[in-house]
């Protein structure tokens, strides 16, 4: 996708974080924006960027396929064609594995991996027919390696990887191009928003200090993540890493499969050890 002038984009989970700055990025480039999110009020703040005729903007619930073929369609509807789709919508949760409640993991798997296939699902016939298009699904630093408490969000974005590296060998001969995301820390709300159990009562732990380890940790904004994302839909890259981060523990990751978590476990523990006495 050479040009954005004009095109339609399908943006989940646009009401913050990256969603909402693809939105921007992507409308000040010339696009035209379907865009939704579960919170409906987190879209209204968006209405600056274009009238309905750029902009249109919808509650949606990703996890839930019908509704989100409804979206598709009113999409297409609405602007007459659709020429890509960004599943971004995400959610966080940090839990120990032999603790974890499986209604967590569900809810969790609903959003970050079936949420990408209904988009996939519900877009790609009409991308198809569009004679240049483009899927991006959003994984994670943590889709490419695992760290402790992180079972359900690595396992999901994992499998948004394994998904997204087999639809593009699928959809080679075709029109339609396939980019799988992997941001490090990036500073959006995702952690002050997830759901974070205790692991030894299962209760709620201090969201509060969680999340602002996390926001004092991350290091890209949205928006050079979304400026990452769009140079990747133009180049048509298959891979894209978004910071400093991504990139180093990528590296570490395939020099030491097998015992790269020996090798950073304590190091982020030491990280987050310096980031407590700051708080």
């Amino acid at each position: 996708m050479k040009k954005f002038n004009n095109k339609v984009i399908a943006v989940t989970g646009a009401g913050s974080g990256i969603g909402r700055a693809l939105v921007i990025g992507l409308r000040t480039a010339g696009a035209r924006v379907a865009a939704s999110d579960v919170v409906e009020g987190s879209l209204q703040s968006l209405r600056e960027y274009g009238d309905e005729s750029e902009l249109f903007l919808a509650k949606l619930d990703v996890s839930d396929n019908v509704a989100m073929k409804a979206w598709a369609k009113s999409v297409k509807d609405h602007f007459g064609v659709v020429d890509g789709v960004i599943n971004n919508a995400g959610v966080a949760l940090s839990c120990h594995a032999a603790e974890q409640p499986r209604e967590q993991m569900e809810w969790l798997f609903g959003v970050n991996y079936w949420g990408v296939i209904n988009g996939v699902e519900a877009f790609l016939p009409e991308l198809l027919t569009r004679p240049e298009a483009c899927v991006v699904n959003i994984s994670s630093l943590f889709g490419l390696m695992s760290v402790p408490s992180q079972s359900s969000y690595n396992a999901a974005k994992f499998a948004v990887r394994g998904y997204s590296e087999s639809l593009r060998q699928d959809l080679r001969d075709t029109s339609v191009k396939v980019v799988t995301v992997h941001p490090g820390g990036i500073k959006t709300n995702i952690a002050n928003n997830g759901r974070h159990l205790n692991s030894i009562t299962g209760n709620d732990a201090d969201l509060g200090k969680t999340a602002d380890i996390f926001n004092r940790i991350a290091a890209t904004t949205p928006e050079k993540a979304a400026t990452v994302i769009m140079r990747g839909m133009r180049k048509s890259q298959t891979r894209v890493l978004i910071g400093s981060d991504a990139k180093f523990l990528d590296v570490i990751q395939r020099l030491f499969p097998g015992c790269y978590d020996r090798l950073l476990v304590p190091l982020m523990n030491v990280g987050t050890r310096m980031v407590l006495k700051r708080i």
